[in-house]
């Protein structure tokens, strides 16, 4: 009987070299392919970010920009309360129509900028425009109203029906349409029009609701008389006081007869602040809205700052531009590549407002503006693939930044203005 048995072999020294210099020769080319496939991943994603961004911002901003409407189509040319540049501050009774151009006095603040100087404002640089658009317009004539015309502080009574016959809906659909604060009890600024073409922001400062219990059931005679039919109509007695809105069109009050009240206009502000693209409902006020923080030349956006008033609509939004439309096609704050007759002359950078004849540069000719929206990506690119670049130029605008590894995109879209004539 014999028996037989074999000596195992394992595997030798060299042989275990070359199997672990093949793995690593494999590992070297599957990392040769992916990092650079990777690395191409993110750039791309980087720049789908930023071109996402752009079209995002400026699509959001166009759709405001047209809807902003002369609300007075009483007269032609429209009043210039569509795009707001200029606003008196406080409640000198004014006959005249003094031009607001922004060189200082005279009593008018500026609530929309071209290249902000600012920090405190908006991100320096960048534009700020404040407009009016409708919101459920609603359209209000007065039963009784100051025979003096002197209607600083005084009483007045408008016909209102829209909740009838019910007395509590009728008082609930009028704080809606006029924009009742429940905190201040105000209602927010409202537009006060005539036939000669003058208007003014009307604020309601008190509703008088005792007063208003019974607004369809009994209406007082006294408050409640239509002046053309005579009859007693459905109505609200109200307060208000136009020195304590403090804002007033250019020019102060004036003295209107037998006007028409618009109420669900909505005035919005537009401005970037430290990468976000932020919108405010309301006017902007430099005296209030000085809240953007400072940001050192060079330093990433930081996280979004909440502000009073202000709400956030979109990160990594650099530089947001408006240029001013007129009728001959120029655009006197356009591109810099239009020399010297592409400069505002006002000393603000925007259209004046008010004026008699209308100034050449009034925001009453105007009939629409072109947004122009520069945004990058969230993060620089890290590890090369591309070429450093400072952040483009915009309208008459140029960053003074320098180069760097963002990738940024730049889009535009013009936007005409409702109710325009652009025979002016």
């Amino acid at each position: 009987m014999s028996r037989s048995s074999s000596n195992p072999r394992g595997f030798t020294l060299v042989e275990v070299l070359v199997v672990l210099a093949s793995l690593g020769m494999i590992l070297w080319m599957v990392g040769a392919l992916f990092f650079p496939m990777r690395q191409a991943a993110e750039r791309q994603r980087l720049q789908v970010e930023a071109r996402q961004t752009a079209r995002g911002a400026l699509d959001y901003v166009a759709m405001l920009v047209r809807g902003a409407t002369d609300m007075n189509d009483l007269t032609n040319p429209r009043n210039p309360a569509a795009i707001l540049t200029f606003v008196w501050q406080g409640s000198t009774n004014q006959s005249t129509n003094p031009t607001c151009d922004g060189s200082g006095g005279s009593g008018c603040i500026q609530v929309s900028y071209n290249n902000v100087t600012d920090a405190t404002l908006a991100t320096p640089g960048t534009d700020i425009l404040t407009f009016g658009r409708p919101s459920a317009p609603v359209r209000m004539v007065p039963s009784k109203w100051p025979s003096s015309g002197n209607w600083t502080a005084s009483t007045q009574a408008w016909e209102y029906n829209q909740g009838c016959p019910g007395d509590v809906a009728n008082q609930n659909a009028f704080n809606q349409a006029t924009g009742r604060d429940p905190v201040t009890n105000w209602s927010q600024p409202l537009m006060l029009i005539d036939a000669n073409g003058g208007w003014t922001f009307y604020q309601i400062t008190d509703y008088k609701d005792v007063q208003n219990a019974a607004s369809c059931s009994s209406p007082p005679a006294n408050w409640c008389t239509d002046p053309t039919s005579q009859q007693v109509v459905p109505c609200f007695e109200v307060v208000a006081n136009p020195g304590n809105a403090a804002l007033n069109a250019p020019g102060g009050q004036r003295t209107f007869t037998n006007p028409t009240l618009w109420a669900g206009l909505q005035y919005v502000a537009l401005r970037v602040c430290n990468g976000w693209l932020e919108q405010k409902v309301g006017i902007f006020n430099p005296t209030t809205d000085n809240n953007c923080p400072a940001l050192a030349a060079g330093a990433p956006f930081p996280a979004y700052v909440t502000k009073p008033g202000w709400s956030p609509l979109l990160p990594n939004v650099e530089d947001l531009q408006f240029a001013y439309i007129f009728p001959d096609g120029t655009l006197p704050n356009g591109p810099i590549a239009n020399g010297p007759a592409g400069t505002m002359t006002t000393p603000a950078g925007v259209p004046v407002s008010g004026g008699d004849p209308i100034p050449a540069l009034d925001i009453r000719r105007v009939i629409g503006m072109r947004v122009t929206i520069t945004a990058r990506s969230s993060t620089p690119v890290i590890g090369g693939g591309k070429t450093p670049m400072p952040p483009p130029a915009a309208e008459d605008h140029t960053p003074t930044g320098a180069a760097d590894a963002y990738f940024r995109y730049e889009v535009s879209s013009t936007c005409l203005l409702r109710n325009r004539d652009a025979g002016y």
